[in-house]
């Protein structure tokens, strides 16, 4: 599959030209209106036989010329591909990659624009290159914190099993986490996390609301402390303004959890909901079984939120995973196209 972009001096001629140039089965991934008042259209096909293509561009450069020059941009030109030089097999590798993940067009374009300029010669390489241009990472979150961290999402993200797994990693490297819930009004979330951290020899302190939150937190110092909290609609004022007032209960550090595999502009939207509140962090859930990471990129990148750590199994041991550039791209890229290893940079 090849991914292609176009401009042109309206939608009508952009998509004449992208019907010229990939035919009728050529999908449309992204379409926006350029500052000089033109329109962008990335498109992209299954296959494109060279010599049609070259034949196409040349009609299609012909045709406008005849018509005289455009009002305002650029002169038209032959439709380009994105990015320069589409031909070369590692960035044809990562654009089929992209798609299959169902990455939105403006992200896929920043990824593929960096990629581009890796000399490398390894997809993988070129692959976490772009996504470190494109995307923010912080510190993996298995560390001893600073700050209290609470973990927030919608219902059903993995919440209570990451807030397991963080404890269970803070506990195998001779800390003690302090593990408080405020998850108390679901049927079976308490108990589900006692049994987890009873196996780590960790006791539960549960917190009903804010003041009981800020209580607790008062009487607890020097050790690692993870915050659980309840599923919540994100779309839900009153849900949203009840997380608000526990995140300011102390100097906590919000961090979204949410699952891996979701729509990509759904994903991106909630994202943006939990980011009002201050969350500057996302941590990945069942990357284990997810087949497209489309939603996970598009969050992050839309909402601003730092990747670092996730989830790719539901072992609480062995349940983490530091998420770096390079490891994002292994877990994009489709496994006969990883060439051996790759450095990170």
């Amino acid at each position: 599959m090849r991914l292609k972009s176009f401009q042109a001096k309206n939608m009508q001629d952009a998509l004449r030209q992208v019907k010229e140039a990939l035919g009728d089965d050529a999908i449309i991934v992204s379409s926006r209106e350029e500052a000089s008042g033109w329109v962008r259209i990335t498109a992209a096909v299954e296959h494109i036989q060279p010599q049609a293509a070259a034949e196409a561009a040349v009609e299609s450069v012909a045709k406008t010329a005849a018509g005289g020059k455009p009002a305002r941009g650029p002169a038209p030109q032959a439709p380009a591909a994105l990015p320069e030089g589409d031909e070369d097999d590692v960035i044809e590798t990562i654009t089929d990659a992209l798609l299959k993940h169902r990455v939105p067009g403006a992200v896929s374009e920043r990824i593929l624009a960096a990629a581009s300029l890796d000399a490398s010669g390894d997809p993988l390489a070129a692959m976490a290159r772009g996504i470190s241009k494109t995307l923010s990472f912080s510190a993996p979150l298995d560390r001893a914190q600073k700050n209290p961290l609470i973990l927030v999402g919608p219902p059903g993200a993995g919440k209570t099993l990451m807030t397991a797994k963080l404890a269970a990693h803070g506990a195998l490297n001779g800390r003690k986490p302090t593990v408080i819930t405020t998850d108390i009004a679901r049927a079976g979330g308490v108990e589900q996390l006692t049994a987890f951290l009873d196996i780590l020899g960790l006791p539960l302190q549960q917190a009903e609301d804010e003041k009981s939150l800020r209580q607790i937190l008062d009487k607890t110092r020097g050790d690692d402390i993870i915050v659980d909290t309840g599923g919540l609609n994100p779309f839900d004022p009153q849900e949203m303004k009840y997380l608000a007032r526990l995140i300011a209960a102390a100097d906590l550090d919000p961090c979204l959890v949410l699952p891996a595999g979701g729509d990509a502009e759904e994903s991106a939207e909630i994202a943006m909901t939990f980011e009002v509140l201050g969350v500057k962090k996302l941590i990945p859930t069942r990357l284990d079984f997810a087949r497209r990471l489309g939603g996970i990129l598009s969050a992050a990148h839309k909402a601003h939120l730092a990747l670092g750590t996730a989830s790719h199994t539901p072992q609480v041991a062995q349940g983490i995973v530091d998420l770096t550039p390079l490891k994002l791209a292994e877990l994009l890229l489709p496994r006969p196209a990883r060439p051996g290893k790759a450095k990170e940079k």
